[in-house]
């Protein structure tokens, strides 16, 4: 997905919360061991990013478009990369019609005036008559690293400064393809206190990252 520049009403560019939510570091040893296996099957860094990540892309892509109802144009992408995206957009429809999910905002590019950052939820939605964020992951990750509660709760910030009182949060694994229907659904009813202040500490190290660089 392209890269979104986030700006506040001033105009004057803020980061976005995924890039604040790196700072922590996370997760990191977890991508470090998936490089190493990767290489260890003779792939390249690349070859291995194309693989696992466009059928996502595609799937993401496919999810949006029937969400907003506009017919997808898939032209650029391989049969092959489609057919394996096709898996998790039927996991996700059925899902969708399971939950009754009713879209409000689909990946509005939302900015935080008062904590000026920006980031783009999935979707907000009404789902069985409550006001939802809900976000998924075409890979292995979710539900899997704390780092989805530090981004679920700059999500829950963001909707709260553009009306919306969130009142749970989804999250959904869904399968690239056939051969791995791994798909999975975690909810929770709210978040813990200590994902906000996690990610207001990550804010905190950046500032401070880039305070000190001036110093260099």
């Amino acid at each position: 997905m392209p890269t979104i520049a986030y700006k506040n009403k001033a105009g004057k560019s803020v980061k976005s919360q995924s890039s604040l939510k790196s700072n922590i570091g996370w997760g990191k040893g977890g991508l470090m061991y998936w490089a190493n296996q990767q290489g260890l099957e003779g792939k390249t860094l690349q070859e291995a990013y194309d693989t696992s990540t466009i059928p996502g892309t595609i799937a993401h892509y496919l999810i949006e478009c029937n969400l907003t109802n506009v017919e997808p144009d898939l032209k650029e992408y391989d049969s092959a990369d489609i057919k394996s995206a096709r898996g998790a957009y039927k996991s996700f429809m059925v899902w969708r019609k399971q939950f009754e999910m009713k879209p409000l905002e689909v990946e509005p590019n939302w900015v935080s005036e008062k904590f000026q950052y920006g980031g783009t939820p999935d979707v907000i939605a009404d789902i069985s008559g409550e006001v939802c964020i809900v976000d998924w992951k075409t890979g292995h990750s979710a539900g899997k690293y704390p780092e989805i509660f530090i981004q679920l709760a700059a999500y829950n910030q963001l909707a709260y400064e553009h009306g919306y009182k969130i009142e749970g949060y989804h999250v959904l694994r869904v399968p690239r393809n056939d051969d791995n229907p791994s798909f999975a659904h975690f909810y929770w009813k709210k978040m813990p206190a200590k994902a906000w202040e996690a990610f207001l500490s990550a804010k905190k190290l950046g500032e401070c990252e880039s305070e000190l660089k001036k110093l260099l």
